[in-house]
């Protein structure tokens, strides 16, 4: 996976945490033969066999202020970094795991005092200052919690890079969830890393 994806990730979640925190932040139909039925099954099937194996190589991490865990296929590097907007400084903690055909990133950040109290106006602020045309938006929970599933794709170069995003507003802490896959689809692995994330307070 390309290292300049890193900037256009967290670029991302810097417009969202702060927008989403009340701030202003700088089908074609084919024909298939029987035969060629059975062909894509077979292969439908290994694949499915090699998309279990892979999820299966996900282990649970637990950031070290155990406010949340979610499983990775390998251990995250933190990262730290702090944005201002309207006088105001947010620290941005950052769990991503990087590999040659995907990225998986875990980002949360305390939400300002004076921020706006509602959760559904905070995830819609974060949604519309995102810097990139959503492709796909729908409403999601955590739990009590609300939050809002995204796609969206970003231009790197020559390339265009499609992102799946998750956002949720859990009391004092915005999380974001990013993921990343070499070929844009949305890969079961990108499910299981998704769906493993948990609070812990």
């Amino acid at each position: 996976m390309k290292k300049r994806i890193y900037s256009i990730l967290l670029a991302c979640l810097l417009i969202a945490a702060l927008a989403g925190c009340g701030k202003k932040a700088e089908a074609v139909a084919t024909e298939t033969t029987v035969a060629e039925s059975q062909v894509t099954t077979e292969a439908t099937t290994e694949e499915s066999k090699a998309a279990e194996a892979s999820a299966d190589a996900f282990t649970a991490f637990e950031d070290p202020n155990g406010l949340f865990t979610a499983s990775y296929p390998g251990t995250p590097k933190e990262m730290k970094q702090s944005a201002s907007s309207e006088g105001t400084t947010i620290d941005l903690y950052s769990y991503m795991l990087e590999q040659e055909d995907a990225l998986y990133n875990v980002m949360y950040s305390v939400i300002p005092e004076g921020a706006s109290g509602d959760p559904a106006a905070m995830l819609e602020g974060a949604v519309a200052n995102i810097p990139y045309t959503i492709e796909d938006s729908k409403d999601i929970t955590l739990g009590e919690y609300q939050g809002k599933e995204l796609k969206y794709s970003a231009p790197l170069g020559s390339d265009t890079i499609v992102f799946y995003h998750r956002v949720y507003i859990t009391g004092d802490y915005i999380y974001q969830l990013q993921a990343v896959s070499e070929s844009g689809e949305r890969t079961p692995e990108i499910d299981t890393f998704f769906n493993s994330f948990a609070l812990k307070k």
